[in-house]
C-alpha cells in the first residue's frame, strides 16, 4: 500500500495568497451589490431598523438605497389600485328612514412622504386582501355619518353633494393609515319604504304634465301664428295696394316738380345772363375809369418828379458854387503860402549877397538850404490846400444831407445855427467872464408886459444886442430864424428941425 501526499511547494504560495484576496474582494462586491436595492415605479421600498433618529422607517418611491447589512432590512409595498365594493344596506337617513347605497370605490396606497410614513408603520406585512378590508369598513363608516347628515330628497337628487360629502370623510381617515381614495361610485340608492320610488313616479307625472303642457302651449302657438300669418298677409296686400297708388301719385308730382323746376331754372339762367352782362359792362366802365386814374396819378408823379429833378439841380448847381468858391479859396491861400516862401527865398538871397564878402560858401549853403526850405514850404501849402478841399467838401456832403433831411435850405440854416448856439453864447459868456459889475440894466422891458420880462426874451435881447448875428449870417448868405430876433431897419440920422421963429 502506497500512501501519496501532496505538500505545498514554495511557489505555489503566493498564487494561493492572490486566489484568496480575489475571492474576498468578490464576495465584498457582491454583497455590497446585493444591498443596493432600486426601488420600481409601482412599489414603495421601505428601509427598517437603524434608518436615524425622528423616524420609523425611511421610504423610498422611483429611486434607489444601499441597505447597510446587519443594521438595516428593507421590503416593498404595491401601488396597485384596490377596487372595493361596499354593499351599504339599512343605513339610516336624517328622516329616519333607512336607505340601500351599494357603492365601489378605489384606493391605494398614497406617494406622499407624511402618508407613506403611515403606511409603513399600519400596512407592512398585511396582504392585499387584509387592506381591503380595512379600508371598506372605514368607508362604510363614512357613509353612514354622510347619510345620516341628507335627507331622502338630498340623497336621491343631489348626487354630486352626497359623493362629495362620503369622498371629503373618507379620503382624511385614510390618510391615516396611509392609504388615499382614488375614485368614488354610488351604484344605487333604494330604500324599503317605497319613499325614492314614489319621488321617481311623482317626479314622472310632473314631467308627464309639463310635456303635455309644452305641447298644448307649441300647438296653441302654432295657430296663433298661423292666424298673425294670414293677417300679415292680408295687410302687406293691402300695404301694396296702397303703395301702388301712392306710387303713382308720387310719380305725377315729381313730374310736375320737375317741369316747375325746370321753368325756374330757365328763369334763373336768363337772369343770371342778363346779370352777367351787366356786370361785365359796369367791370368794362370801372376798368376805363382806374385806367385813366392812374393815368392822371402817374402823369402827377412825372411832374412832382420834374419840380423834384429842378429843386435838386439847382441845389447842386448852389453846391457847386461853393466847392468852386472854396476852391478858389484854397488856391488863394496856396498862392499866398508860396509867395510868403519865394519872398523868404528873395530875402535871404538878399542877405546872402550882403554877406559874400565874408564867405561864399557860406552864403550858397545857406541860399540852398533856403531853397530847400522853401519847396518844403510849398509842398506843406499844397497839403493843407488838399486838406482844405477835403473838409470843404465833406463839409459840403454834410450840408446837402442836411438840407435833404430839413425839407429845405431855411430850415437846414436853422438847424446850423441852433447847433453853434451854445459856442456863441460860450463865447459871448467868456467875453464877459472876468468883468466885475456895479450895476446891471436889464434890457428889453421895463417888466410890465410879463413875455418881455420872461429869460427867454432877456436871452434873445443879450443875443441882438451884443453882437450882429443877422449882419454875421447875411454876409455868408444865410437867414437865421425868428427867434434869434430880427435884422434891425437901417436907420437914417434924423434932420434937426429948423428954429422956428417967433411970430410976431
Amino acid at each position: 500500500m502506497f500512501i501519496i501526499g501532496l505538500t505545498p511547494s514554495a511557489s505555489s504560495a503566493p498564487v494561493i495568497a492572490i486566489a484568496v484576496i480575489i475571492l474576498v474582494l468578490f464576495g465584498t462586491v457582491a454583497l455590497i451589490l446585493s444591498r443596493y436595492k432600486m426601488c420600481p415605479s409601482d412599489k414603495i421600498l421601505i428601509v427598517y431598523g437603524n434608518v436615524g433618529t425622528g423616524r420609523s422607517a425611511k421610504c423610498i418611491h422611483g429611486g434607489a438605497t444601499f441597505v447597510i447589512p446587519v443594521f438595516q432590512s428593507y421590503a416593498f409595498m404595491d401601488l396597485n389600485p384596490i377596487n372595493i365594493d361596499v354593499p351599504l344596506k339599512g343605513a339610516l337617513s336624517s328622516q329616519n328612514i333607512r336607505v340601500d347605497v351599494p357603492s365601489s370605490f378605489i384606493v391605494g396606497i398614497s406617494t406622499q412622504p407624511e402618508i407613506m410614513q403611515n403606511a409603513a408603520s399600519r400596512l407592512l406585512g398585511r396582504s392585499r386582501e387584509d387592506i381591503r378590508d380595512l379600508a371598506s369598513e372605514i368607508i362604510m363608516g363614512q357613509m353612514r355619518v354622510v347619510i345620516a347628515s341628507l335627507t331622502i330628497e338630498e340623497i336621491n337628487a343631489d348626487r354630486e353633494k352626497l359623493i362629495k360629502g362620503i369622498t371629503g370623510g373618507v379620503d382624511v381617515e385614510l390618510h391615516k393609515v396611509g392609504l388615499y381614495l382614488i375614485n368614488a361610485n354610488i351604484t344605487d340608492i333604494r330604500d324599503a319604504s317605497g319613499y325614492i320610488a314614489a319621488l321617481g313616479q311623482e317626479a314622472a307625472a310632473r314631467a308627464i304634465n309639463d310635456a303635455m303642457i309644452k305641447v298644448a302651449e307649441e300647438t296653441r302657438r302654432g295657430e296663433i301664428g298661423k292666424a298673425e300669418a294670414l293677417r300679415d298677409q292680408t295687410v302687406q296686400v293691402a300695404l301694396a295696394n296702397a303703395a301702388a297708388v301712392e306710387g303713382n301719385n308720387e310719380a305725377a308730382m315729381k313730374v310736375a316738380d320737375s317741369n316747375a323746376k325746370l321753368k325756374v331754372r330757365q328763369a334763373e339762367a336768363q337772369r343770371i345772363a342778363l346779370v352777367a352782362e351787366r356786370e361785365q359792362a359796369a367791370k368794362a366802365e370801372e376798368a376805363g375809369y382806374i385806367a385813366n386814374r392812374e393815368a392822371e396819378m402817374k402823369r402827377a408823379e412825372l411832374e412832382r418828379a420834374t419840380q423834384t429833378a429842378n429843386e435838386i439841380v439847382a441845389a447842386e448847381i448852389q453846391k457847386r458854387k461853393q466847392e468852386i468858391a472854396a476852391e478858389a479859396a484854397a488856391a488863394v491861400r496856396v498862392k499866398e503860402e508860396q509867395g510868403r516862401a519865394d519872398a523868404l527865398v528873395i530875402a535871404k538871397e538878399a542877405e546872402g549877397n550882403a554877406a559874400i564878402k565874408l564867405a561864399k560858401g557860406e552864403a550858397d549853403a545857406l541860399l540852398l538850404k533856403k531853397k530847400a526850405e522853401g519847396e518844403g514850404l510849398q509842398l506843406v501849402g499844397q497839403g493843407q490846400a488838399a486838406a482844405i478841399q477835403a473838409a470843404l467838401e465833406a463839409k459840403a456832403t454834410g450840408f446837402r444831407r442836411i438840407v435833404e433831411a430839413a425839407g429845405d435850405a431855411r430850415s437846414a440854416s436853422g438847424l446850423l445855427v441852433t447847433e453853434q448856439l451854445p459856442k456863441i453864447v460860450e463865447t459871448q459868456a467868456t467875453a464877459v467872464r472876468n468883468l466885475k459889475f456895479d450895476k446891471v440894466i436889464v434890457m428889453g422891458g421895463n417888466g410890465s408886459d410879463s413875455q418881455s420880462a420872461s429869460v427867454g426874451s432877456f436871452v434873445q435881447n443879450l443875443v441882438t444886442g451884443t453882437l450882429p448875428l443877422h449882419e454875421l449870417a447875411s454876409s455868408v448868405g444865410i437867414e437865421l430864424p425868428n427867434y434869434l430876433g430880427k435884422k434891425a431897419a437901417p436907420t437914417t440920422p434924423e434932420k434937426p428941425e429948423p428954429p422956428q421963429g417967433k411970430k410976431s
